[in-house]
């Protein structure tokens, strides 16, 4: 059977989503979360409109959505909420190592497409570090399917 590229793409994420959290890594797919990020920041930057006496920092560090955005600072929200509006599709994971903060990208291959080495390099001048989950899913598999008989229980 062959595996076409939406099915790889899903089954590196369920072995990328292992791997984070066999590591005790925290994590949210960009994919999923990114339009949560980009509002939870836009939601901060109002309260403190409406409650300047409050930092935003206050907000990031306070509030109830710290445990969904994994930043500390509203500057690190900010900065990671701007790449994911304006540079979507070039990241799959933010994750939080316990070590470091990064976006990561699943590939194939150590061998990345020049548009997106740019955005890795725009976030590395930002601050964000972006790390590469390698895994080798092979494009074939074998799979049948077994008939049970009621005189074969």
């Amino acid at each position: 059977m062959r595996i076409n590229n939406d099915d790889k793409m899903r089954i590196f994420g369920v072995l990328a989503e292992r791997y984070f959290a066999d590591n005790n890594w925290k994590f949210y797919s960009v994919e999923k979360g990114a339009d949560r990020i980009i509002k939870i920041a836009e939601d901060i930057n109002e309260q403190h409109n409406a409650y300047p006496s409050i930092t935003r920092d206050w907000y990031v560090q306070n509030g109830g959505s710290r445990d969904i955005h994994l930043t500390d600072s509203w500057d690190e929200l900010k900065t990671v909420a701007g790449f994911l509006k304006n540079s979507p599709g070039y990241f799959d994971y933010f994750v939080d190592t316990g070590e470091i903060k990064a976006f990561c990208i699943l590939s194939a291959t150590k061998e990345l497409e020049p548009e997106r080495i740019e955005i890795i390099l725009k976030a590395q001048e930002a601050g964000i570090r972006t790390l590469v989950f390698i895994a080798n899913v092979p494009s074939d598999i074998e799979a049948s399917i077994l008939q049970i008989r009621k005189s074969e229980c």
